[in-house]
């Protein structure tokens, strides 16, 4: 059911018993409608006082073996165990863990340095062509020192050491250097690389000093290497099964969840307090998922203190267009949501900008496939059936008003009739956010002093367009005026002759204001011309080049006006939405309702991150 009112929810409260908690939270995150937010009371305890101490040693743990645990279970609940009992047996089985797993983890991670020494050692001889020492004796022959050098890197890299014999070798991990000299030489070169986060390579065990086959003794270690890491990892694995860790972090994760929301949340000996937001039209849910969940509990609703989220009542359709008033904010109790009203006068602002009933056609296309994957393309639907109306009306076509009859007018043939539609459609826009805000001072119950506050002004700005085409209806800006000073007051409701001259001013201001934004409309008109000479220019010059390049011209040329003209087109409706027609009522006072989310996943032994 359409509705221009967003709901307020309700205050809810929830006593259950602390074994249950788990339970209940649980079943309060999987009905999607309600918002947790504590109310303390004195004299009450908090609910998981053991977590923080949990967690300060499951920090510990997490950050020597997060990489190699599993991936978490899906999401499990507490059951009935106590949960100070449950966090317990949740550390105990991490340490186990640590200690079955401990000895293979540290050859896992030895094979790993080994894997990496071995990766530069290859990079160096690809890059010198081979062993860069080969057949050279270690010592001897006024050879008194010798060393093999990797700075990482892109940069640059000369080493100033003077007295050596150094050959640089570009790789893909940075720069080799081969060096030979005297051992002091030698130090100093040492030092310098050292500044610069250079390393010395020694020649691993297994690989032969006269360099013969180097590359092929390599490659064969590092396979050798690969095995014994994945026989590592499925020895961890095999563990991690065993002692059911999965199911151990999916508690964790479990857990955590739980300190997010229950931060706050406290209660007796015995019993806690839930208590928060809820949806009202979720409530028998709600309900429903606490019977579900087995758990000992009792729901009460209530209006509660101020201040009550909202949540917008839109059907899946209009979504989309609640991005125009999100960019404000949420509207509060007795607010209009706009977002109907914008459904409605959007589309039409942009098929009257972009009336082509092919890049329309277009538009619809990239919406329907987008809408997934970024919800904001969904707005060129209805934008795109719109401007295949309008280009149906304007006789264009990909650009060309040469396929099909225009069944109102060529924009450029009749430019101030386009400028005077867009004008009306301004009027119209303005008018009905006068009439939105006259809508909430009747829910506020205060409609008579919206009339004696905004009444003449309306009549005014009525009278000015109207002696457009009756020039005596200018009278009316006359009456408007008197209207104001008559309805004149303080904030006490009194008169006085501070309160007409707030009233004059705000007069005045408001006048203008409509007047000014019911000429800033103009630009959809204008930007309905721009893009008919923009296409009339495409055209022109494909039927100039002709043939297949005049194709080609045309195509790119319509490329061009979708990407181009529909960014601007898109950013022009957003400034007129928001700057001429929000302002007339919408105030955005109001707060999101966000509900309360399930627990995550818990850890991947990809990353160590929880996911």
């Amino acid at each position: 059911m359409l509705s221009l009112r967003p709901r307020a929810t309700r205050w809810f409260e929830v006593i259950t018993t602390r074994r249950d908690l788990g339970r209940v939270m649980q079943a309060l995150a999987e009905t999607g409608a309600v918002e947790l937010e504590a109310e303390p009371l004195e004299g009450v305890q908090p609910v998981l006082p053991q977590l923080d101490g949990f967690f300060a040693e499951f920090a510990a743990l997490e950050k020597k073996y997060a990489g190699y645990w599993p991936q978490a279970a899906p999401a499990q609940g507490v059951g009935d165990e106590e949960p100070a009992a449950l966090l317990d047996a949740i550390l105990h089985r991490l340490r186990l863990w640590g200690e079955r797993a401990g000895p293979e983890i540290a050859e896992s991670q030895r094979l790993e340095t080994d894997a990496g020494e071995l990766e530069l050692w290859r990079d160096l001889v690809a890059a010198a062509g081979g062993y860069p020492f080969a057949g050279l004796p270690s010592g001897g022959a006024g050879i008194l020192s010798r060393g093999l050098f990797h700075v990482a890197g892109e940069g640059p890299v000369d080493p100033a050491t003077e007295g050596l014999l150094i050959q640089g070798f570009r790789g893909r991990s940075g720069v080799f250097f081969a060096a030979i000299g005297e051992a002091r030489d030698m130090g100093a070169l040492r030092s310098e690389l050292a500044a610069l986060r250079g390393k010395e390579l020694s020649l691993p065990g297994g690989l032969p000093e006269s360099g013969e086959g180097l590359a092929e003794r390599i490659e064969a270690l590092l396979s050798e290497n690969a095995r014994a890491q994945a026989g590592a990892r499925a020895r961890i694995a095999r563990i991690s099964e065993e002692m059911a860790l999965a199911d151990v972090l999916s508690r964790v994760a479990l857990f955590r969840w739980l300190r997010q929301h229950c931060a706050q949340m406290q209660g007796s000996d015995w019993t806690l307090r839930i208590t928060g937001w809820i949806d009202p039209d979720g409530a028998d849910k709600v309900a429903a998922g606490l019977e579900g969940s087995g758990a000992d509990t009792v729901l009460s609703l209530s209006a509660g203190p101020g201040g009550a989220p909202m949540v917008l009542s839109n059907p899946a359709w209009l979504k989309p267009f609640e991005f125009f008033p999100r960019l404000l904010g949420i509207p509060g109790s007795g607010e209009a949501d706009p977002s109907l009203i914008t459904a409605l006068i959007t589309p039409i602002m942009f098929g009257y900008m972009f009336g082509d009933a092919g890049q329309g056609a277009v538009l619809i296309a990239i919406g329907l496939w987008g809408r997934k994957r970024m919800p904001l393309l969904a707005l060129l639907v209805p934008g795109g059936i719109m401007a295949v109306v309008f280009g149906l009306l304007f006789g264009s076509v990909f650009s060309r008003e040469d396929i099909v009859p225009a069944l109102w007018l060529h924009p450029l043939h009749e430019p101030l009739t386009v400028l005077g539609v867009a004008l009306a459609m301004g009027i119209a826009v303005l008018l009905g956010g006068v009439v939105l805000d006259a809508v909430q001072a009747v829910w506020h119950g205060r409609l008579g002093a919206w009339a004696r506050e905004s009444g003449g002004t309306l009549l005014a700005y009525l009278s000015v367009l109207g002696a457009f085409w009756q020039p005596a209806l200018i009278w009316g800006l006359a009456v408007g005026l008197a209207w104001t000073v008559a309805g004149a007051r303080d904030a006490e409701g009194r008169r006085s002759g501070m309160a007409v001259a707030g009233a004059l001013g705000e007069f005045v201001e408001v006048l203008m204001r409509l007047l000014v934004s019911s000429v800033s409309f103009a630009r959809v008109g204008a930007f309905a011309l721009a893009h008919a000479g923009l296409s009339a220019a495409i055209v022109g010059m494909s039927d100039a080049a002709g043939g297949a390049v005049g194709l080609v011209i045309l195509a790119l040329g319509n490329v061009l006006i979708i990407a181009l003209e529909g960014l601007v087109t898109g950013i022009q409706i957003t400034r007129l939405v928001l700057f001429e027609f929000f302002t007339r009522f919408f105030k955005a006072s109001g707060r999101e309702f966000h509900p309360l989310d399930l627990p995550d996943q818990g850890y991947s032994s990809r990353n160590g991150e929880v996911t």
